[in-house]
């Protein structure tokens, strides 16, 4: 049993005057050489939240109570206070001992900030207790925990049980708070992380402390040498010498008594067009949820540098609203809207970061507002008529932080209900039903004459992601529907993969050709429980990508193909994709999750030496990573090393007595050693915490019937059929005892 990891790996910083650059590319010159020329611009920026985005704490920046304040969390009182000019807290430490911390930065403004302090191993770590920087009337002015204490897990709509101590990998002096690998790359400008594996330390720099008018247009020094003598423009490229223009946005014009407006320069503005694409993707560069593959440079393509996830559980809900921290590209990218080609400046002003245009203003520059803005279309007076509050319902993440989903949905409390998903409905009628809420359109539609809305994919997913194979029909149609955005074609083919059948890696291979990366991603990646002969026969004439997101993710599947088998020419290039690989995952390197993914690379390839080594490295950064633990201990099984193994498993567990993951894999061991009844314990207690997996529920009903107990091991299957759905590996053990 192998687990793979990715991690949310976002990596982001004012010192240096002027930078160059060995490569020889044009170089930084720091966002105070913009304000001579773009003096507005530059005064809108200074207001704005990447502004803001880190600083050094001074007297100005830093927002919190620090005249002696205390706060106290899970038994341990910390306190902030002052010196000589310093500011200071006395808070627990890795070993759960209280001790004082320099506060050396503050990160972001509001509705929270944020502080930073520095270790002796160059890590800086953010602390998990948080300056509420809103009013007093809103509920602010004061300190809490990122984790309440009645609360506990990164999905703060399911997090149950204890509070965070200095043992949990939540604990601030962990690596899920190190801001040098987590954080730094997406508040800072021209950051070089600089991490030495070989004693687990940082030597991180950045250009500007914040985010600079730089991380978004690109280096200005040739821009500069252009704005100082026109007659310089030929010799510095197109874009007034920066490697792109993301100034220009679509413009939008109403056409008499259409419904919403059209773009009046569709084919060059669209979302298709090259300057609306790169601004976006300039945008989703650090407002998404992905794996950094390498250095992000303004006007790369995004595909290059990122791995986009997409729209998985627990990331997303099923219909593809935001649930955990999206940062909302993958939001926006399932909107009708992007399709359109509107552009985040048509909404956002790029340099303040503000609305446009306040109120449904902004949405009637548009959209109708003899048709939408209207009593009969949103039937609401007051706050109930803002077309925000229904069609991009909000979620609170860091306790104080409401953010909105850009995917710009219809409310349809009915699918709410079937999925478990919020509805903008109810979020204001909080004291009603979903089922209220439900039958309250359905009266308006049926005043109106209109038929109720329809969503494309939602059940689907939901009932793939309770194994339901019924669901792969329609998860076919769904991936191979052009109509519908690449992210959820591409999340739809994933979901597949566990349904793969002769007809789906039919229409999979297809899928491999199709000119959106996000379709051909999710294709990539539904092919994880597949056999690498089939792998191979599927992937091997797709080697040519010109997405980096792809590739790697091809090169992770055909891992384990002996390249001596493969024709030379694909062979080499094969062996070049690996490299890729390798080198993608070290870019992250400082991540612990990218190590268990290098090691499970390297495990796949058999140089279980390198494997090791890669895990090892996992422990060093995160000793309890659950992830690293339960694969070095496969590995260790692999080379007969059985009690390293349990040793191993038996750590862990005393860590992690609540995983399911880590009951299951102790039950294995026992199932090798032949201990059948010790490892039903496991395998039953794996089966309690995680109730609806498939794999862990056959596993243990082949245990039963490995101590002749057969017709209960039928009558427990059946039983978890009837509440959670065939699945598939789940009705093939039923099949085979019939």
């Amino acid at each position: 049993m192998r687990i793979a990891l990715l991690g949310l790996l976002l990596l982001s910083t004012f010192v240096c005057p002027f930078v160059m650059a060995e490569d020889g590319s044009p170089s930084l010159v720091g966002s105070a050489s913009c304000q001579t020329c773009h003096r507005e611009q530059y005064r809108e920026w200074q207001t704005s939240h990447h502004f803001s985005a880190m600083s050094v704490a001074t007297q100005i920046s830093v927002l919190g109570d620090f005249d002696n304040s205390q706060f106290t969390y899970n038994g341990v009182t910390s306190r902030f206070y002052r010196r000589d000019g310093k500011f200071y807290v006395t808070t627990d430490n890795a070993e759960g001992k209280l001790q004082e911390f320099h506060i050396g930065y503050t990160f972001g403004v509001y509705p929270l900030q944020q502080y930073l302090i520095d270790f002796p191993n160059g890590a800086k770590q953010v602390l998990s207790i948080i300056w509420d920087t809103r009013s007093k009337e809103e509920g602010g002015q004061r300190w809490y925990h990122l984790y309440p204490e009645q609360l506990h897990g990164m999905d703060e709509t399911k997090m149950q049980g204890a509070a965070i101590d200095h043992t949990d990998p939540l604990h601030w002096t962990g690596s899920m708070f190190n801001w040098n690998s987590r954080c730094a790359s997406c508040h800072s400008t021209g950051l070089e992380v600089n991490y030495e594996p070989e004693n687990n330390s940082f030597n991180t720099q950045w250009f500007e402390i914040n985010v600079g008018c730089e991380a978004c247009h690109g280096a200005g020094e040739q821009h500069l040498q252009w704005a100082a003598n026109s007659q310089e423009k030929p010799k510095t490229g197109p874009n007034k010498g920066f490697p792109q223009s993301i100034n220009n946005h679509a413009k939008w014009g109403h056409i008499p008594d259409a419904k919403s407006a059209n773009s009046d320069t569709y084919q060059t503005f669209s979302s298709s067009g090259p300057v609306a694409q790169r601004q976006k993707e300039t945008c989703a560069a650090c407002h998404s949820r992905r794996t950094p593959l390498q250095a992000s440079t303004p006007g790369h393509d995004y595909n290059d540098d990122h791995l986009l996830s997409l729209l998985e559980s627990p990331l997303y809900y099923a219909d593809g609203q935001m649930r955990e921290e999206v940062f909302v590209w993958g939001s926006f990218l399932q909107s009708k809207m992007q399709a359109a080609g509107v552009t985040c400046s048509n909404c956002h002003n790029p340099h303040s970061l503000s609305l446009n245009i306040q109120g449904n203003a902004l949405c009637t520059q548009c959209h109708n507002p003899s048709v939408f803005d209207q009593v009969e279309h949103h039937h609401h007076e007051g706050e109930g008529a803002k077309c925000v509050n229904c069609h991009m319902p909000t979620t609170t993440y860091m306790g104080v932080d409401g953010r909105q989903d850009h995917s710009f949905r219809l409310p349809r409390p009915a699918l709410a209900e079937r999925i478990g998903a919020p509805n903008a409905c109810n979020q204001c009628h909080d004291d009603k039903s979903n089922s209220w809420a439900q039958q309250t359109i359905d009266n308006w539609n049926k005043a109106r004459g209109k038929q109720p809305s329809v969503h494309d994919f939602a059940e689907a997913f939901f009932d793939a992601d309770s194994g339901d194979i019924n669901a792969s029909t329609e998860l076919l149609k769904i991936a191979l529907d052009s109509g519908q955005t690449g992210i959820v074609r591409g999340s739809a083919i994933l979901r597949h993969g566990q349904f793969h059948n002769s007809q789906s890696l039919q229409a999979t291979q297809s899928l491999l050709l199709d000119s959106d990366p996000l379709v051909r991603l999710g294709a990539v990646r539904s092919m994880d429980a597949l056999p690498i002969g089939l792998k191979a026969r599927l992937l091997l004439n797709h080697l040519e990508q010109s997405s980096k997101s792809v590739r790697v993710e091809i090169a992770r599947q055909l891992a384990s193909l002996p390249l001596e088998q493969l024709p030379k020419a694909k062979a080499k290039v094969l062996l070049a994709m690996f490299d890729e690989f390798i080198e993608s995952a070290k870019f992250n390197a400082s991540a612990p999750e990218s190590q268990v993914l290098l090691g499970l690379f390297y495990f796949e390839r058999q140089d279980y030496v390198l494997a090791e080594q890669a895990y090892r490295q996992a422990l060093k950064i995160s000793p309890r990573l659950e992830s690293a633990r339960l694969n070095l201990a496969d590995l260790y099984r692999l080379l007969g090393q059985e009690q390293q193994s349990l040793a191993m498993l038996k750590q862990t567990l005393t860590w992690l007595p609540d995983s399911a993951a880590t009951n299951y894999a102790m039950g294995l061991w026992y199932v090798r050693d032949g201990n059948y009844a010790a490892a039903l314990n496991g395998l039953l207690t794996a089966c309690e915490l995680d109730p609806t997996n498939g794999r862990y529920a056959s596993t243990y009903a082949l245990g039963l019937d490995k101590l002749n107990k057969r017709q209960d091991a039928k009558a427990y299957l059946s039983d978890w059929i009837s509440k959670h759905g065939a699945q598939p590996q789940v009705q093939a053990v039923l099949d085979a005892w019939r």
